[in-house]
Parts: C-alpha cells; sequence; structure tokens
C-alpha cells in the first residue's frame, strides 16, 4: 500500500546554490540537477546557501528570457551547453540542447519575460 510523502510541486529538504551566486526568488534556475523556480532570494555572500525548486510542470511562470531569446508559442526551451548551475535570464536557448527546461505559453514581451511551464524530464 502506497502513502502520499509530498505533493511533488516542489523539491523538498532543498537543493544547495553555488558559492557566491545570487538566487532571485521567482527566476529560473538549474540547480542540482533540477529546472525551477526559486522560492527563496539567497545573496551572493550568503552562507546559507540551501533553497527549495518549485518544479511543477501544470503551473505558468513569467520568466526573464536572454536578449537573444525570441521563441513562439509551443517552442520548448533549453539550457545552453556545459553541465551545471545555469539562470534563466542568462542560459536559456531555443536552440536543442538535451532535454527541454521549459515550454513556451506566451511569447516574450518588451520587458524580456516570457510565460513558460517547467519540465524536468530525461538527463
Amino acid at each position: 500500500m502506497g502513502q502520499l510523502k509530498h505533493d511533488g510541486r516542489a523539491t523538498q529538504n532543498g537543493v544547495t546554490a553555488p558559492a557566491a551566486q545570487a538566487i532571485v526568488k521567482g527566476d529560473l534556475y538549474r540547480i542540482n540537477g533540477w529546472n525551477g523556480l526559486a522560492l527563496k532570494t539567497i545573496g551572493a555572500s550568503d552562507t546559507l546557501r540551501t533553497l527549495d525548486l518549485e518544479i511543477a510542470p501544470d503551473r505558468i511562470w513569467y520568466v526573464k528570457l536572454p536578449a537573444g531569446a525570441a521563441p513562439a508559442i509551443g517552442d520548448f526551451l533549453y539550457w545552453t551547453a556545459g553541465a551545471g548551475f545555469k539562470r534563466g535570464d542568462t542560459d536559456i536557448t531555443t536552440t536543442a540542447t538535451g532535454s527541454p527546461v521549459a515550454k513556451v505559453e506566451e511569447v516574450k514581451d518588451a520587458n524580456g519575460y516570457c510565460a513558460v511551464r517547467v519540465l524536468n524530464v530525461g538527463p
């Protein structure tokens, strides 16, 4: 018999942000292999580096994209090549590289924000 442990919408017990990286609540990141939205802000010089990420694909978030990214509705977004920590405002591409990070629900606005569903599929 199974028993529900957690609703699965966010990581549980935290992920660890890399040293010297500022984390902004609500921004998109790849941390410890998870794609998600930061649920708290961490300053670059903070010593406590643990936070949770919302990872649920059923919610739609506005995220800042790099200036060069101009996806259409339905496009997938990917992290730029390379392993490790990534941030949505600098490391997103529309070029297929590995597993998709998010699916576009609304095109990017004049301020550089785009509505997306976060995806966590595959390695």
